[in-house]
């Protein structure tokens, strides 16, 4: 990764660009960026599609529970991937069993395990504050490029290609099983296992960009872009690849903002993104008429 700060730092300078791009901290957030966008992109037109944007929430606060947890027996506060992972997992394979066992609405479903988590993560707090200051979580709940080490940039790209593998091999039958469940299941399509195994890679996702964008902002970054690609695709490949390419320039441009400003790096990437949507809403309106 060495040779690739240094290239950065030399064409930040080539471009004149400011003294606060030339560091090596910024090589690896823009790396995070180009990873981190085109995975959550493609999956947020998929999570608009299966409305699981609350789901998402859920998982997001699970991670916090899941990391107090990890610290509290011992794993590292920089790398508490296996604990955040397992706990989001069990939580999420939880949420798709209960809500299909029972008449409930779905987000009344989501809402008990969103309760339950953060009444767990409080209450564990107390304890891990034992071993850590509470303010080296800030990065996890609202993402810091000052954080993000090579190696969760190999976590982040092992994740980026198996979901970006697995969703080439299989889009058609998701996107067929989110858009008519009723439909795909006539089709002889196993919809409770790709439901499973959606919710499996939709944790993996998460997990893996929290160091980036935040446990409590990482909804935004699975919701907002297939929000604002929906006022400018005319059809279903237009939806992905606009997803995929608000994504990354919001992305890009959040980071610019979070380097140049001193502020979070999930804040500001959130911030573009709704700034995105926001400006995109005219063309919609423009279609219709």
């Amino acid at each position: 990764m060495s040779g690739l700060y240094l290239w950065w730092g030399d064409l930040a300078r080539g471009l004149h660009l400011p003294e606060a791009f030339q560091y090596p901290f910024v090589a690896r957030g823009i790396v995070a960026i180009l990873l981190l966008a085109p995975l959550l992109g493609g999956l947020s037109h998929l999570v608009v599609a299966r409305r699981l944007a609350f789901f998402s929430t859920a998982l997001g606060q699970a991670a916090l529970t899941g990391l107090t947890i990890g610290v509290t027996i011992g794993e590292p506060l920089n790398a508490a991937y296996a604990s955040i992972f397992g706990f989001c997992l069990l939580c999420g394979v939880l949420m798709v069993y209960v809500r299909r066992q029972v008449l409930l609405p779905a987000d009344t479903v989501v809402g008990v395990f969103m309760a339950f988590t953060l009444g767990l993560g409080i209450c564990l707090l107390v304890a891990a504050t034992r071993q850590f200051n509470i303010h080296q979580i800030e990065a996890v709940m609202f993402g810091s490029l000052l954080t993000v080490t090579d190696a969760d940039l190999l976590v982040l790209a092992i994740v980026a290609v198996l979901v970006g593998a697995g969703l080439f091999a299989t889009y058609n039958l998701v996107l067929s099983d989110c858009l008519s469940p009723q439909l795909a299941r006539a089709q002889g399509a196993p919809t409770a296992l790709i439901e499973y195994l959606f919710v499996v890679v939709l944790t993996m996702a998460i997990t893996a960009s929290l160091k980036v964008i935040g446990a409590l902002l990482v909804e935004a970054m699975v919701l907002v872009p297939a929000a604002a690609a929906r006022n400018l695709a005319r059809s279903t490949r237009g939806y992905l690849a606009w997803s995929v390419v608000l994504a990354v320039v919001t992305g890009v441009a959040g980071l610019a903002v979070s380097t140049l400003w001193r502020v979070p790096t999930g804040g500001a990437v959130v911030l573009a993104l709704c700034l995105c949507f926001f400006l995109t809403l005219p063309a919609r309106a423009l279609r219709r008429a």
